[in-house]
């Protein structure tokens, strides 16, 4: 007695199956075993029945990847399946545009719902087609001559498919297209049928927006579900002709995505919901800019960024000068410095760096460095300099620095005591065109502004985050202020080699001038070597983009988040970043916390979210910081009078 043939469909079957058992490795080695010692078992003798019913019953408590994979229950029905307590239907596309464009999957892959899509693609015989279109050309041509002898109107619609089978039979004949059969399916799920239906009708408003119509697979619902399953199995057979160029277009390449396997969590994807889970040192930089309106929570975004990252080990620097982040710095166990004319701390801007480079090593070049960096300080304090001024200057901080025996000549010249700014005053009294620079810095070594930078550093960067608040500081001092702390911690970053990121809040101060400007720029350019990424941070876009500098500290941030715009900005920021016009009106019309996440040549849209903790210790909102600051003052003097009780 013949056994009948195992059907080739389930014998394709049962190859994948076999072949997701071994990836999952469940019980293969066991198996083995199992079939090569009953195989040696049947050599030596034969098994009683009672032990091959044992030996059957110990297969059958293997456990398999079926056993993993199936739902415990299924239900079929002419128009849905269920599958445990989920709904599910699939569709199939039965009708195809003249024309599809680029992109047009996107829609329906971002849209928000449990669903499978499954596209299976057969190539066709390039000379039967041939041979079809030619009967098919001759036919319309002769229908055409048939028109035009009875005196009938011209047919548009057959002039068209001429036109078009006439250029399929070009591009075939030249191999710059190929024809394909085209066949799509999309198995919808959903907690109940009402939610199903809901599902359906947007699936089908989406793609007939396009139209590409689908139908629901009546009474071949299991079939439509086994052929959206990863088995590579077409039991539906429902397929279109199509060639190259529209079939490129059903690619689904554009869904966005920035969720990696490690990193810090910056929001939502409001394109699909998904994670953006990212590290910014994972870029060709870790540099990053933010821009945003007044309120529209740049300061939260980047607060957030800073909370997750302390918990991985990344020290954060922070100028800041609307004193924002200082209950994130009390929280986090920080160090929190305010610079004013009242205050203790210091900051000596001819201070010098412990080189760690080789190259910068070498005897002169970091004091050649430094004074390259003061001669832009002096600018912000005295203004525009004259050549011959700039060269009496120059050698002014040079014989400054010869007071202190710190020479071009010196080695490790970061472990001796530097000078201080009335050394420098001193110097330029005594010096022939250096009188009037010297009355001017008199101002801030015996003047009004006398105290701040006059005197040696008092300021210890061994925590690991810090936090230089200036909001104290007079409007003209700012930007000095930001020039000499932004100096002191590059000076400080480039002696010890860390993973760290500097924030710098409201950039635009230093924007306004070229010197701090170009000092910042150049900071940004040379981060990378040293495992620092810079945050600028700017509300101002004109005044930061007008800037010579603006646009290529830009182009040096592989790490860009675009927060709510206002009308008047998102023009230049749209012709800086290349958006398309439905990401600038998405910027228009966001709310608090959404806007646009650059990664690299990646972008997604985002939302982004902060924990009830978090919210509480990063807001910035005024009436949220005065409820905090009242339940603090309430819960201290409860504790007072529990201590008295």
């Amino acid at each position: 007695m013949s056994q009948s043939p195992i059907p080739h469909s389930a014998q394709k079957a049962n190859i994948f199956l076999v072949a997701i058992d071994e990836l999952l490795g469940l019980q293969a080695q066991a198996e083995d075993t199992l079939r090569s010692a009953k195989a040696q078992s049947e050599q030596d003798r034969d098994f009683t029945p009672s032990e091959r019913q044992m030996l059957k019953k110990y297969e059958e408590g293997l456990q398999k990847t079926l056993d993993i994979i199936a739902p415990s229950g299924m239900e079929i029905k002419r128009d849905e399946l269920i599958l445990n307590d989920l709904h599910a239907r699939t569709l199939f596309v039965y009708n195809w545009p003249n024309f599809t464009f680029p992109n047009w999957l996107s829609e329906t892959v971002n849209f928000d719902a449990q669903m499978e899509i499954s596209q299976f693609i057969y190539p066709s015989s390039n000379a039967a087609i041939m041979k079809m279109l030619r009967r098919k050309v001759a036919e319309m041509r002769s229908s055409i001559r048939m028109l035009e002898q009875r005196g009938i109107v011209r047919d548009p619609a057959l002039e068209a498919a001429l036109q078009d089978a006439e250029e399929l039979r070009d591009l075939l004949a030249r191999g710059r297209e190929k024809l394909f059969e085209f066949g799509m399916y999309i198995t919808i799920f959903a907690e109940d049928l009402l939610k199903l239906k809901k599902v359906q009708t947007n699936i089908e408003s989406l793609l007939g927006g396009k139209l590409i119509l689908t139908k629901p697979a009546m009474f071949q619902m299991e079939h439509g579900w086994i052929s959206t399953l990863p088995l590579c199995l077409d039991e539906l057979e429902i397929s279109r002709n199509m060639n190259t160029s529209p079939l490129a277009t059903s690619f689904p390449f554009s869904s966005a995505d920035l969720t990696d396997d490690h990193g810090i969590l910056y929001g939502i994807n409001r394109h699909n919901d998904s994670l953006v889970i990212f590290d910014r040192f994972d870029l060709p930089n870790a540099n990053a800019t933010v821009f945003a309106t007044s309120g529209a929570g740049k300061s939260f975004a980047v607060k957030l960024e800073i909370i997750r990252s302390l918990m991985f080990g990344t020290d954060v620097f922070v100028v800041d000068p609307e004193n924002e982040y200082s209950e994130l710095c009390k929280t986090v166990g920080g160090t929190y410095i305010p610079l004013s004319l009242q205050s203790a701390f210091r900051i000596n801007p001819f201070d010098l760096p412990k080189a760690i480079r080789a190259e910068e090593a070498a005897p002169g070049e970091v004091l050649r460095s430094a004074a390259i960096t003061l001669h832009g300080l002096f600018k912000l304090m005295l203004g525009t300099l004259t050549p011959s001024e700039d060269g009496v200057l120059d050698k002014a901080i040079l014989d400054t620095y010869a007071l202190k025996g710190i020479t071009l000549q010196t080695e490790n010249p970061g472990t001796l005591e530097p000078p201080v700014l009335n050394d420098l005053v001193d110097v330029l009294s005594t010096t022939q065109g250096g009188e009037h620079m010297a009355q001017t810095l008199q101002k801030f070594t015996v003047g009004s502004y006398a105290g701040l930078f006059n005197q040696l550093t008092n300021v210890e960067l061994d925590n690991q985050m810090i936090v230089f608040q200036i909001r104290d500081l007079e409007e003209q001092l700012r930007p000095i202020a930001m020039y000499i702390v932004l100096n002191f911690l590059w000076n400080r970053i480039r002696a010890d080699f860390k993973k760290r990121f500097l924030v710098v809040d409201e950039a635009w101060n230093l924007m306004q001038h070229e010197d701090s400007a170009r000092f910042l720029y150049g900071l940004i350019k040379r981060a990378r070597k040293y495992w620092l990424g810079v945050t600028t941070i700017t509300q101002d876009v004109e005044d930061f983009v007008n800037s010579p500098y603006g646009k290529p500290i830009i182009t040096n941030a592989s790490l860009q988040v675009l927060l709510k715009q206002s009308p008047t900005a998102v023009d230049n920021l749209q012709k800086l970043f290349y958006l398309t016009d439905g990401e600038k009106y998405l910027l228009l019309n966001s709310s608090v916390g959404q806007g646009l996440f650059f990664a690299g040549n990646r972008h997604v849209a985002i939302q982004i979210v902060a924990s009830p903790k978090e919210q509480a210790i990063i807001t910035t909102k005024p009436e949220e910081i005065a409820a905090a600051a009242t339940a603090r003052r309430e819960e201290e003097k409860r504790v007072k009078d529990e201590m008295k009780d």
